[in-house]
């Protein structure tokens, strides 16, 4: 596809995986208009292909071709009532309000890929989960029951004609952010530990990887409804620690229980961090996806350049 000219709107385009996007997307010839709350993003002069946006209303006359909405308070942080307030609402509000964006539009965008999480599936030890075996009914869990109501809120660009693809969205790698720039501190101090027992999946994704599947995607018109955005081996808690402790040359002895985390995180840390769930990307693989990092030692050569 002839990407020149191309108008993307985004949200989400100034965190740690839009800001990666974005600068791949500018790379590919599109035209971006980031919507963000953050103040002071000076916008450039003429003929230019990067706009902020602290509104819709400023690109009302504009035609866009693609939107993409990773916009959403950080998951990783302890579940209050207040927090988990501002998690949905920052997702579920957003979702909405372009919803309400391309209805107004008499020219419609031709796609619309929104962001999800593998949380979706719920947690489970065992069970291994594609696009093909979604649950039939939403778990209890808070994680899963936002991503239900995150994708059935971006489902509705389905009836206005628009090819619209919900992207679950595993935890993404790269060492300025994420997961993993939380996690390093401690490692690198040779305080490396597993959670538990170590037995929980982890269904992760190198944020290049990431990166190229969503361009993949706009490149790909057959592909539409919910893909896995994870890499296609999986790890557990256990193994995942050990790799990272050897990738940075440290020990890694130490377990902590399960107890532990829930007091300091609370809820977030029953769901997310002590359990987990298996989740291969089988869409992806069906139509030619190529990862560039599918196993863990791969991405963290990468990533640590070794």
């Amino acid at each position: 596809m002839n990407s020149q000219l191309k108008k993307i709107l985004i949200t989400g385009g100034t965190g740690f995986i839009g800001q990666s996007l974005c600068e791949r997307l500018l790379k590919e010839g599109y035209i971006l208009y980031i919507l963000t709350r953050k103040k002071n993003l000076n916008n450039p002069g003429e003929n230019q292909t990067k706009f902020y946006l602290s509104d819709l209303s400023e690109i009302q006359n504009i035609d866009i071709d693609i939107v993409i909405n990773l916009a959403g308070e950080p998951i990783a942080q302890r579940w209050t009532s207040n927090a988990k307030k501002r998690i949905y609402s920052s997702r579920i509000a957003t979702t909405q309000t372009l919803m309400n964006f391309i209805q107004s539009k008499k020219i419609k965008p031709t796609l619309f890929i929104s962001g999800s999480a593998v949380g979706y599936y719920g947690v489970h030890d065992e069970k291994t989960f594609t696009e093909k075996n979604s649950p039939s009914t939403v778990s209890a869990e808070f994680s899963s029951l936002l991503c239900h109501a995150w994708e059935n809120e971006a489902s509705h660009a389905v009836t206005l004609g628009i090819r619209t693809v919900l992207l679950r969205i595993g935890p993404v790698l790269e060492k300025n952010g994420g997961m993993l720039s939380k996690m390093l501190p401690s490692f690198y101090l040779g305080l490396g530990a597993q959670m538990g027992d170590g037995k929980q999946w982890l269904s992760w994704i190198d944020r290049d990887d990431l990166i190229h599947l969503i361009l993949f995607i706009i490149e790909k018109p057959m592909i539409q409804g919910p893909i896995n955005a994870t890499a296609p081996n999986p790890i557990t808690n256990k193994a995942f620690s050990l790799a990272l402790a050897k990738a940075l040359h440290r020990p890694c002895f130490l377990k902590i229980p399960k107890c532990v985390f829930k007091f300091i995180f609370g809820q977030m840390a029953e769901e997310i961090m002590s359990n987990g769930q298996k989740v291969l990307p089988e869409k992806a693989l069906h139509h030619g996806f190529k990862f560039c990092y599918p196993s863990i030692e791969q991405s963290f050569a990468k990533i640590f350049k070794i």
